[in-house]
């Protein structure tokens, strides 16, 4: 490449880069950072964010303009988490944003990001159908689009029964025979 000719590519930032500098634009609003398999993962309070995934996408510094995903994640008793994760075709880095939805298991619910990247909406309304989490300001989370309108309940949560195993035990659980309980025909 040549001295007149400009970089199309800028540097990526380290993972550890970019959480400094997250954390200095968004301050209070990020709950906690991690790096691990060398991705970063910025949690945000729950109405952050839609604040900080317009960040990632308008500072030039970050450009984070490819939508990858977002998805549900059941933990538990804590309620349900969101994961987006957003990749920069300009500096070709990573990050993934993780919201803690406000509600409980009982009614959970965060922010729409579907106004910022367009590609959020069917993950927003997949993640209704399976989750039951309301995405405040979405245009339309139904009707449901994985499973029939009058479905009850949210086949991802960890919580939801599968009435096959409430008629027919999943073999999983069934202990094996201990060798002194064998009948001897080879089982």
């Amino acid at each position: 490449m040549s001295a007149s000719t400009p970089n199309l590519y800028a540097q990526a930032m380290a993972p550890e880069a970019l959480a400094t500098y997250l954390r200095e634009r968004l301050e209070k609003r990020i709950v906690d950072d991690v790096i691990q398999f060398g991705q970063l993962t910025v949690t945000v309070a729950p109405e952050a964010l839609p604040a900080a995934a317009q960040l990632c996408r308008d500072d030039p510094r970050l450009a984070f303009d490819f939508f990858d995903f977002l998805c549900g994640v059941d933990e538990r008793e804590s309620g349900f988490a969101v994961v987006t994760h957003l990749y920069s075709t300009r500096h070709r880095h990573h990050i993934q944003l993780r919201a803690l939805a406000q509600g409980g298991r009982t009614e959970p619910r965060l922010p729409t990001i579907s106004h910022l990247y367009r590609g959020a909406n069917w993950h927003e309304r997949e993640t209704y159908d399976m989750f039951g989490i309301v995405f405040d300001g979405h245009p339309d989370l139904l009707p449901r689009i994985l499973t029939v309108e009058n479905f009850e309940g949210f086949p991802l949560r960890k919580d939801f029964l599968l009435m096959t195993r409430e008629v027919k035990p999943w073999p999983g659980l069934k202990e094996p025979k201990a060798a002194d309980e064998a009948d001897g025909d080879g089982d």
